[in-house]
């Protein structure tokens, strides 16, 4: 609530001509429809973004990352964060006594009753006493929200936050899809790759040197990002990353490198991957490889052309862990502009070789969908 009333607070200042920051607002509404097996998803959301920047005359423009509201196909208000604790009744024992009950047939005159039918049977005297415990809402609202300020200046942007992500060895292609709710419900990869502590506490930079782009991340603790945490405890884990682009002839190539400290195993991840112009479209390749107490690699490819004023994509990917079967993973994306800001797609995805072997689930699946942005 505080933040909102912030976000208020900055906007009507704004309309009355005191707010010295840009705004800069995005939103979006989505329907999509996945088809996997014998399921159908239906997702309806949308998404409603504020970001806040300053310049400060002296060549600095500072940019603070903003409040979001997003979809998210994984829970079922859409609204990001841990479970509700749930609202419970319990209800004590009853206490209960034995009583006599007697049984006595009707007698006539001089007739002697038989006592032999008395017996005894439990009876509630007093019922237990029933407890609620409300349940407790855990959940929060973007719990990234203005964790993150950026300076930007003609030699490059500077960046710190409680949330930096710093996953430059990750540069594999392959995946094309873009919606989250086509891989809903799809078995577990039994190969994959992972890279260890990426986000965290820390600082990043990224610059240009002629026609190179770098960038240079730190970590000082890799454990998710906390707003407060003791940068000198023992028990913090750092990460180091650097990632560089550079144009070789008609090709575009990049290097990424991560080294992730963890208290069982240290993990050291290295990406490369590369693209260039090929007919009416960009052809791109991939190859990462993870040392770690399990080695994994992963390559790809991906093609993306026009075909029109529809854009296609087709992509391919094959994870190796040791002692895993290798997984393969096909994807495919049409999407179609229908007006400014509006378009319809579809795509699909499928899975095959090692799958399934810690969660069993579906190999493949479809989307069909349409997307607005104002």
């Amino acid at each position: 609530m505080k933040k909102l009333i912030a976000i208020i607070s900055v906007l009507a200042a704004g309309f009355v001509g005191t707010a010295k920051a840009d705004i800069t607002m995005s939103a979006g509404q989505s329907l999509e429809v996945q088809s996997s097996g014998a399921v159908t998803n239906v997702s309806i959301g949308g998404s409603l973004g504020f970001a806040f920047s300053q310049d400060l005359g002296n060549g600095i423009t500072v940019t603070m990352s903003g409040l979001t509201f997003d979809n998210d196909v994984s829970v079922v208000d859409n609204i990001v964060g841990t479970a509700d604790t749930a609202t419970t009744s319990t209800q004590a024992a009853a206490t209960t006594a034995n009583v006599g009950t007697a049984i006595v047939p009707l007698a006539g005159s001089g007739t002697v009753v038989n006592l032999s039918n008395f017996v005894t049977t439990n009876v509630v005297t007093a019922v237990g006493a029933v407890t609620t415990t409300t349940g407790a809402s855990n959940k929060g609202i973007d719990g990234d929200a203005f964790e993150q300020i950026s300076f930007a200046s003609a030699n490059g942007t500077l960046t710190y936050g409680s949330d930096v992500e710093v996953d430059y060895a990750d540069t594999g292609v392959g995946d094309v899809t873009d919606s989250d709710l086509t891989g809903i419900g799809l078995a577990t990869a039994d190969s994959a790759i992972a890279l260890g502590g990426t986000t965290g506490n820390g600082i990043s930079y990224s610059t240009t040197m002629g026609g190179t782009a770098l960038k240079i991340g730190y970590l000082f603790a890799n454990g998710g990002g906390n707003d407060l945490f003791d940068a000198s405890a023992d028990a913090n884990n750092s990460t180091v990353a650097i990632s560089t682009a550079v144009p070789v002839g008609p090709l575009t190539a990049s290097i990424g490198y991560t080294s992730a400290q963890a208290a069982a195993a240290d993990t050291n991840t290295i990406g490369v991957s590369t693209s260039m112009s090929v007919g009416n479209g960009t052809l791109s390749a991939s190859y990462v490889s993870v040392d770690a107490a399990t080695d994994s690699t992963e390559m790809g490819f991906a093609y993306t052309a026009a075909m029109g004023s529809a854009t296609l994509s087709v992509g391919y990917q094959q994870a190796d862990t040791d002692g895993q079967d290798n997984t393969n993973m096909t994807t495919a994306r049409i999407s179609q502009s229908v007006g400014t800001g509006a378009s319809v797609f579809a795509e699909m995805k499928n899975l095959s070789g090692g799958t399934g072997t810690t969660t069993a689930g579906e190999t493949s699946s479809i989307v069909l969908g349409s997307a607005f942005t104002f």
